[in-house]
């Protein structure tokens, strides 16, 4: 087990160095950072007795996007998606239940995770990098510790570990605004993208891409989403299984990231994956919330694709 602190110190210097490169950049305009993604068709896959609704970006060694609560394939940031497309095959997609695709949503994190193996395994894909945002993350934490052959690497962003003594508890109206119906700007910038002017401005400019997607999925349903809440409630409780007591187990490099004003996820408990995880990395972006791989996608991208291209070592 590695001692709380010292990593989150070294990466948000790092970070912060890597942020003042920012002012010497330009950043790609939609249109120049997002057409396979805004462009990618919506395709059907058979599962079981399910249809499974994906998108593929790009060539190459396979990454599986593991969404947020409530999350669709709307929702993945254009310019985040093809920037790591440039070097990687990324592949979205629905869980059961979710947007397009049929069935029902699991009251169970453990059995997300089998489904997401299944997905892949359908594909063709028996060994892949999962990347996870959020409850995302919390499913690649299972698939990691369920199904350790199944897995490269592991990515995970703004999320946290099951039940713990550290364990931080998200800023309620968190929980409020992410069940609304409809979100709005305000909801979008508190949910994602903290409330800095630069914040703000950066939650526009994601929304102006996603908007920018050919070919729309729909929204998650409420009953969808409770039944997420479900999941993730048992799983902070380790109802189902102790995961947090497994994260030792976990062997593949593990990239840790996240804002460092996350109102869902407080830090801490990135710092204690981070620390529970033997061969893992995590990086903190300042001025930035649950949202920071699309506020800081051209910071974070690079540090992303150099995590997948090494070796097996951290």
């Amino acid at each position: 087990m590695k001692t709380l602190g010292f990593a989150i110190v070294i990466a948000s210097l790092c970070t912060f160095t890597s942020c003042n490169e920012r002012s010497k950049r330009k950043d790609l305009s939609p249109e120049e950072s997002a057409s396979s993604s805004i462009s990618a068709p919506i395709k059907f896959i058979q599962v079981d007795s399910l249809k499974i609704a994906y998108k593929v970006v790009g060539k190459g060694k396979p990454i599986i996007f593991l969404q947020r609560f409530r999350g669709t394939l709307n929702d993945w940031d254009p310019a985040f998606v093809d920037a790591v497309a440039k070097k990687y095959q990324v592949i979205l997609f629905d869980a059961p239940g979710v947007g397009l695709s049929t069935g029902k949503v699991q009251t169970s994190v453990t059995k997300w995770a089998d489904q997401a193996v299944q997905f892949a395994h359908n594909l063709g894909i028996d060994h892949s990098v999962y990347l996870g945002w959020s409850m995302g993350g919390a499913v690649a934490q299972v698939i990691a510790i369920n199904h350790p052959d199944n897995v490269d690497k592991l990515v995970l962003l703004g999320t946290g570990p099951s039940g713990n003594l550290d364990f931080v508890p998200g800023n309620p109206e968190f929980g409020l605004r992410a069940r609304k119906p409809v979100y709005g700007f305000d909801d979008y910038q508190f949910l994602f993208f903290y409330k800095s002017e630069s914040a703000k401005v950066a939650c526009a400019s994601y929304l102006k891409r996603v908007d920018m997607i050919k070919e729309k999925d729909i929204d998650t349903k409420p009953a969808s989403y409770q039944n997420m809440s479900i999941a993730m409630s048992d799983f902070k409780a380790n109802k189902e299984r102790d995961y947090f007591s497994h994260l030792k187990d976990i062997k593949q490099p593990v990239l840790i990231a996240d804002g460092k004003f996350d109102p869902s996820y407080p830090l801490m408990n990135s710092s204690v994956l981070e620390r529970e995880i033997p061969n893992s990395k995590l990086i903190l972006y300042p001025d930035a919330g649950h949202g920071f791989l699309f506020q800081y996608y051209v910071e974070f991208v690079p540090e992303l694709l150099a995590f997948i291209a090494s070796d097996n070592k951290l």
